[in-house]
């Protein structure tokens, strides 16, 4: 009865929200295709979050009396599952185009005879384990564990995309995690974070761990990966007491260092995002910790709506701590203060990269007001490094009001002057000005290089081998995948890159023409509905009409990724009218790996020509794949959940106040 009502209360909210967004709408310029999917997502996700709080609130009340009534109802004729009780609420979108990413992101089993009859059992699509398969003592209450009236995310046993088909249990949690916003729209602040952390230990306030924060606008994923780089090939210093127990073993007082490795968006695979000495966390890993973190949020337990950012920080700190790691290095998901990442409180240094607009809706429209958030990660105490494309007056302004240790910028750490930018004006025909352009891989090497001198500073136990300098020069040169990546196929030389705005784009044209002088490019390119079309395509078109050989011959070929945050193949046509006639593009097939494989074809007939994928970095996986890249790739029952309209790095927002 309870559950019922609360059925015609989702009802009910369903349509008063669709009513109070009409006049809403009415007011503002018609609403495009994409903008109404997202607010029919706002009102099913506030439904949702409603009706659950409703139901774990009466079914406190009414426990006792449906588990009695249950076992009275076993031994009727009448199957319970018959009844009204016993039926499924999802919201489905099956009916849009499958390219679009979208396919059962709802679903809710509000109760059934097989639950109740196994409500003693763990229920695995729930989050809860048994307590004996456990392998880390996270203690959270289970009184109510036993209950049937467990209100989750999605029980994906009930997914009609899995019905007849046996998938693994890694694709089951992963594609679980992915729905997870659907349930609890992203509200920025750090108490679903700290009670996480809290419930697993502390793991990154580990006294023996040491933690390097990393927040930025752009170069801090690849600053990351370098500092990991040069440290795995570090060794511990032992202290005296393990000294001797250490010697008997191994014949010396140093053990190579582990080190943790948490970054995003990841490309192929998921694992991506969290790696321990260069190895992704596994299936088996997955299968073994993410339950575990689930189990913590359950309502029963400790009520924690945790988003799919915070869940997935949270399994990577619990990799970490399992895995036993000497170090770990942090990438910011979003901005800084408000972080899921953000509840280290003794990192080792925080390191700023640079500053720029991005994500003005939410961090504030000014480099100021967004330097601030990012900056929010500098902590009492902690030494901060700071890289030369930031306003440095702001950062030092909050780096006082936190006391925080010292400031520095890479020019000072290495004792010398260090000019990153080039002497060359580039003019973009963007706008009425000249840019200068910058080489990014210079100096986030430097500034992973004056991370690794004040690390050594303050944490020598760490740095127990001695690196000889082009060693480290070596490991610091090394870029993440999509950076600039090249490699031959088919004696062909190809380049991947994840330039995905204007100044991004600005600089690919640019690193293009100055490191492959004599050459022309063919791009395969794919954007984001959110950038500046215009500007991206008119970068791509100054490095094809300097092309030797294009005069009449198309060498852009336009993709649309199966994503909603894609920019459809119409919305750049439209940005650009020049490529509706220079370009390659299929309205009927507008799939990533029949452009590139035609795109690669037609650059091996042309004599010192390279191919350039470019774009978004929801298009590069697809994209490697049809170019024969070997990699851990996860499967399309996983895929697909992951572009069906969830912003999963903190994008997508619930009311906010800053």
């Amino acid at each position: 009865m309870f559950r019922f009502i609360g059925l015609l209360v989702v009802v009910i909210l369903c349509k008063c929200n669709f009513v109070i967004c009409l006049p809403q709408a009415k007011n503002q310029m018609p609403l495009s295709l994409v903008r109404v999917a997202q607010q029919s997502t706002i009102i099913a996700t506030t439904s949702t979050i409603l009706f659950r709080r409703f139901t774990v609130a009466l079914s406190s009340a009414g426990q006792a009396f449906f588990h009695s009534s249950s076992l009275q109802r076993s031994h009727q004729s009448t199957p319970l599952s018959t009844s009204i009780f016993n039926q499924y609420i999802y919201y489905s979108s099956n009916t849009i185009n499958k390219k679009q990413g979208i396919e059962s992101l709802l679903r809710r089993n509000l109760s059934s005879s097989k639950q109740q009859q196994q409500s003693l059992q763990p229920n695995e699509d729930v989050g809860t384990t048994p307590s004996s398969q456990s392998t880390n003592n996270i203690s959270a209450p289970s009184s109510l564990a036993s209950s049937t009236f467990k209100f989750s995310v999605p029980a994906m046993e009930t997914d009609p995309a899995s019905q007849g088909v046996n998938f693994t249990r890694y694709e089951t949690w992963v594609r679980r995690l992915y729905a997870t916003n659907m349930f609890h729209p992203v509200k920025l602040g750090l108490e679903n974070m700290r009670t996480l952390h809290k419930l697993l230990g502390n793991p990154m306030d580990d006294p023996n761990r040491v933690v390097v924060h990393v927040a930025g606008t752009n170069g801090k994923g690849s600053i990351c990966l370098k500092i990991a780089n040069v440290l795995r090939n570090q060794q511990r210093i032992l202290s005296s007491s393990f000294m001797e127990h250490e010697r008997n073993i191994s014949g010396n007082n140093n053990r190579t260092l582990t080190v943790g490795l948490f970054c995003s968006p990841h490309v192929s695979s998921f694992r991506e995002r969290m790696q321990v000495n260069g190895e992704m966390i596994t299936e088996e890993e997955v299968v073994e910790l993410l339950p575990q973190i689930y189990d913590l949020c359950l309502p029963e337990n400790n009520d924690i709506p945790a988003t799919f950012f915070e869940i997935t920080t949270a399994l990577a700190f619990l990799f970490f701590a399992k895995r036993g790691a000497d170090v770990v290095v942090l990438e910011t998901g979003l901005g800084g203060r408000l972080d899921a990442t953000n509840v280290v409180n003794n990192p080792a240094l925080s390191i700023i990269t640079s500053i720029g607009l991005e994500h003005t809706r939410i961090l504030g429209d000014t480099i100021e007001l967004i330097a601030r958030e990012k900056g929010g990660i500098i902590k009492e105490g902690c030494p901060v490094l700071v890289g030369q494309h930031c306003p440095h007056e702001v950062l030092m302004g909050v780096a006082r009001e936190k006391g925080a240790g010292r400031y520095y910028v890479p020019s000072l750490v290495h004792g010398r002057i260090q000019d990153f930018v080039h002497t060359r004006k580039v003019d973009t025909n963007m706008e009425e000005e000249t840019i200068t352009i910058t080489d990014y891989d210079i100096e986030n090497q430097e500034i992973a290089m004056a991370s690794l001198v004040l690390l050594e500073q303050c944490h020598p136990e760490i740095f127990g081998k001695n690196q000889n300098s082009n060693e480290v020069k070596e490991l610091v040169s090394i870029r993440p995948p999509c950076r600039f990546e090249y490699f031959q196929k088919d004696n062909t030389t190809v380049i991947l890159d994840v330039a995905h705005n204007p100044p991004a784009m600005t600089y690919l044209v640019h690193k293009l023409q100055t490191t492959f002088s004599e050459s022309s490019f063919r791009f395969v390119a794919g954007m984001s509905s959110d950038k500046d079309l215009g500007q991206c395509a008119r970068a791509l078109l100054s490095a094809t009409g300097g092309s030797h050989n294009c005069c009449n011959k198309p060498q852009i070929h336009l993709v649309q990724a199966a994503h909603p945050r894609a920019a459809s193949l119409e919305n750049i046509l439209e940005a650009e009218s020049i490529l509706k006639d220079t370009a390659f593009y299929d309205f009927e097939e507008r799939s990533i790996t029949k452009q590139v494989v035609q795109a690669l074809e037609m650059t091996k007939e042309n004599d010192n020509e390279i191919l350039v994928v470019c774009g978004s970095v929801f298009l590069m996986a697809e994209a490697r794949e049809a170019l024969g890249i070997d990699e851990p790739r996860d499967s399309d029952y996983i895929t697909e959940m992951a572009g069906a309209g969830i912003r999963h790095r903190q994008e997508n927002f619930a009311n906010t106040k800053m």
